[in-house]
């Protein structure tokens, strides 16, 4: 059973969500998650379960005796953990047992391996150990993060097993988090992985000397592996979402995984990025020990090696996962070649005369000046911004080939068409109209690998900041007997009395506290000088207001109050707009998805072979 299976999404999520939310008490609904935790890996077969009780058992105990035992019992501990992994996974590599013993694997084992060995080492650190092995099988057994990650720490989930909340507001959060990630599996990664398919059969691949018109053409190469990079994207992203969001529906807060890594301009920045939890693991638990930035050149080189073999061995036992840690690794070593060279000869790029003014401006902020740059096309800034995302991007785009092709023989021919080294073509009919009729597809592949709907939800997240700030004002106000905006009755008041001392009512202060500062600002519905002039306007220099004057008055605040009136509504009714909008997205990309599943077969996520 997968997340992406009709049997989950329509059936095992409602229960689950049903039970956890009737109960009350939080021992009710531990107890809850780590009984559907235990059928979920029981779908996965006995061997899984089996496998995780055990390494489970074991961690526990290993912990508590971390202090009193000698100081080799930690790396003997952490060999035990890893001889299950080493014999399912490693075997067939080293050959030493048959195929089929791979097929025995249990499920996720390459994750909850890690995240016991975590578990662990930061007990060694210091780390007290739990002492409540319930408490424990809840973070071990947790069955979001079991098959896909991200590698979760105890001491991430520990304050959440004994006190955490449940919401509407987190049940719709939540929800919208699941429906989007299982919406970009079926419909973009599924399809994605269709198209590239299609671009490139692999019976076209499987010659050992495939040349001339026998070989695909350069747009083939092109189009199918960048749908296959977009396509694992969107499809470990997607996972990770669907566990955000499970987690997220019940009180748990499960880390990112991912940060938009297609926008990274250098490969580091891209490994910081990508499977976030992955690059953490090995940085704290192995880059760290061995000396890190700490030690010389050529040890921080050897460190690198070591880390980026092991980076390859955990994603699968094939020499092509070998070859793709290396390929990281020399491009991560030429970039740190590259950051000393100009950090002992620095380059300065000349700005233009116009630009001087804001680039060197001493009292800004480097990040104040790059943003001022940001979108001036002119400056060497932005030219130097554009080279290293392209820079970025195709060696990302080259690396998923040597990741997705095991077969040597293939991967060589993959390569040469796409440096034209076939003898073939630049072009195909084929290609070509597969490409024009999935345009939209890619389009809308490439939209949700940027960070451009995060920056939408950040800005409605802002906007309800912005409407809970102003009821609070506004109830304070109401409280203490001042509404902030004179109304039709209160101007008829004083249109009876016939005059009224300016001295009693600041008309400012009235017209300032009825606008709220942040929202004028932020939708610019009135600025500072158009309220100048309605107050003067207003104000008379007399102590005493005429009949026409306080007409006159009125209408210059029923001018700015109708200005404002949309923006008032709109920041008091922003945030239940906002959730139920989300509701009702969530609601729509899970009959998608539903419609999608009842009429393909089941595609797994591609990371579960990890």
């Amino acid at each position: 059973m997968q997340f992406s299976e009709m049997i989950f999404v329509g059936a095992f999520l409602p229960l689950f969500l049903f039970f956890s939310f009737i109960s009350k008490s939080i021992r009710g609904k531990n107890l809850v998650f780590l009984f559907f935790s235990i059928v979920f890996l029981l779908f996965q077969g006995l061997i899984s379960l089996g496998v995780l009780l055990l390494l489970s058992l074991f961690s526990f105990y290993a912990a508590k005796r971390l202090k009193r035992e000698k100081k080799y019992f930690f790396p003997f501990s952490i060999v035990l953990l890893l001889l299950p992994l080493l014999f399912f996974k490693y075997s067939v590599f080293f050959r030493f047992l048959p195929q089929w013993i791979r097929g025995l694997m249990p499920f996720g084992i390459s994750f909850y391996s890690f995240r016991l060995i975590s578990y662990l080492a930061d007990c060694k650190e210091g780390m007290e150990p739990e002492e409540n092995f319930f408490h424990f099988a809840i973070y071990a057994f947790a069955f979001p993060v079991i098959s896909q990650g991200p590698i979760l720490r105890y001491k991430e989930m520990r304050g959440e097993i004994v006190s955490r909340e449940s919401n509407f507001t987190n049940l719709s959060q939540g929800l919208f988090r699941f429906s989007f990630g299982l919406w970009k599996k079926m419909i973009l990664a599924d399809e994605l992985g269709k198209l590239s398919t299609s671009f490139l059969p692999m019976e076209r691949l499987t010659g050992l000397a495939v040349q001339g018109s026998n070989a695909p053409s350069f747009l083939a190469v092109f189009f199918s592996s960048f749908a296959f990079m977009l396509q694992i994207y969107l499809d470990f992203s997607a996972y990770t979402d669907m566990a955000i969001g499970i987690g997220e529906m019940v009180g748990f807060s499960i880390p990112e995984n991912f940060h938009y890594p297609y926008e990274a301009k250098s490969i580091r920045d891209f490994w910081r990025r990508w499977h976030i939890s992955l690059s953490c693991f090995f940085r704290d638990y192995i880059y760290i020990p061995l000396g890190g930035n700490r030690l010389s050149f050529g040890r921080r080189v050897i460190n690198l090696l070591v880390i980026w073999i092991l980076t390859g061995m955990w994603h699968g036992a094939t020499a092509n996962f070998i070859l793709w840690g290396l390929y990281y690794f020399m491009v991560i070593v030429m970039e740190l070649l590259m950051k000393h060279i100009i950090h002992r000869f620095p380059i300065h790029l000349p700005a233009r005369k116009k630009d001087e003014a804001n680039i060197n401006e001493p009292a800004l902020h480097e990040k104040e000046i790059e943003q001022k740059c940001k979108w001036n096309i002119f400056n060497p800034a932005y030219g130097k911004t554009v080279a290293l995302h392209i820079y970025t991007l195709v060696v990302v785009f080259i690396s998923w080939i040597f990741f997705r092709y095991s077969n040597f023989a293939v991967l060589k021919n993959v390569l040469k068409s796409l440096f034209l080294l076939n003898g073939n073509a630049f072009s195909d009919g084929r290609s070509l109209i597969l490409f024009r009729n999935h345009i939209f597809l890619f389009l809308l592949a490439i939209l949700f690998s940027t960070s451009l709907f995060q920056k939408l939800d950040a800005f409605c997240e802002d906007l309800m900041l912005r409407g809970r700030i102003r009821k609070e004002k506004k109830g304070k106000r109401e409280e203490e007997g001042f509404y902030g905006m004179e109304e039709e009755a209160d101007m008829e008041e004083i249109k009876d009395r016939g005059e009224i001392d300016v001295g009693t009512i600041d008309i400012g202060t009235i017209v300032e506290d009825a606008i709220d500062e942040d929202a004028r600002r932020k939708f610019g519905v009135e600025t500072e000088e158009d309220i100048k002039e309605d107050i003067e306007e207003a104000m008379q220099e007399e102590s005493c207001l005429s009949e026409e004057e306080l007409k006159r008055h009125s209408i210059a605040l029923k001018k700015i109050q109708r200005k404002t009136k949309w923006t008032i509504f709109f920041l008091d009714h922003g945030e239940k707009m906002y959730y139920f909008l989300k509701i009702l997205l969530a609601l729509l990309a899970l009959c998608i998805s539903f419609a999608a599943m009842a009429g393909q077969s089941y595609t797994p996520f591609l990371y579960n072979q990890f």
